[in-house]
């Protein structure tokens, strides 16, 4: 909402929003969609959560943390070696740890802040490889202890758990470009809607979560999945 406009959840509060895994996918929609907010923008350039901190940028004073970061890394073998799996925990869980070690004391301080991580129903399906639910799985349970050990300051560490969408450069839309058989098949099977989420779908229910609105949200991980996920 540019030119001082009220997002109905935000209001009128322009907040310092730093957005990990940027330069493409979600965090890049979740970046333009928060552009009447002061947003930095973290791509694999920025920050590679594989690569130390010290070759990070600095971290900027931020009210809200939006972590789009992560992905399977194109190891899906069920047989991983360790390196492969820590590549995987790194890139979903460890970087963005290391981020909210770094950011989380200034909102200590203030008694306030949000923390979002996009997770996965994943965690719960075991829909994808061997690594990706099981980083998912451990990126759910951080969320979760994270958010109880963060409610006594007033931050709320929060998650959402997406099912299938698209957007440029994620993995649906290499599905589709690549397999465009198993990509129908995917939506005829998998999705009651009977069709493909869009990004900028799951944008409200990250606004929720980063705002006042979302007070009673820490500690929680919420799957927006339109029916696709079939756990309870």
């Amino acid at each position: 909402m540019a030119n001082g406009q009220s997002d109905g959840i935000h209001a009128d509060h322009d907040m310092r929003i730093l957005v990990t895994g940027a330069s493409r996918g979600l965090g890049k929609v979740v970046a333009e969609a928060f552009s009447e907010h002061e947003v930095t923008a973290w791509g694999r350039k920025d920050a590679d959560f594989l690569e130390s901190p010290t070759t990070w940028p600095p971290y900027p004073d931020v009210d809200a943390v939006i972590h789009c970061a992560g992905g399977g890394l194109g190891l899906r073998h069920p047989m991983l070696n360790s390196y492969e799996l820590y590549k995987l925990f790194m890139v979903n869980v460890g970087g963005q740890a290391e981020v909210n070690r770094m950011v989380l004391p200034n909102m200590i301080e203030r008694k306030s802040g949000y923390i979002c991580h996009v997770c996965s129903i994943a965690s719960g399906e075991a829909i994808g490889s061997v690594g990706y639910n099981t980083v998912k799985a451990a990126l759910a349970a951080y969320v979760r202890s994270l958010g109880r050990e963060m409610a006594p300051h007033g931050i709320v560490v929060s998650g959402i758990a997406p099912g299938a969408f698209q957007c440029e450069g994620n993995a649906m839309e290499r599905l589709q470009a690549n397999a465009p058989i198993v990509h129908r098949d995917f939506i005829e099977n998998r999705l009651p809607r009977g069709r493909m989420g869009d990004a900028k779908e799951l944008i409200p229910l990250i606004r929720l979560l980063t705002s006042p609105a979302g007070s009673m949200m820490g500690g929680c991980v919420v799957p927006i999945d339109a029916g696709e996920g079939r756990y309870y």
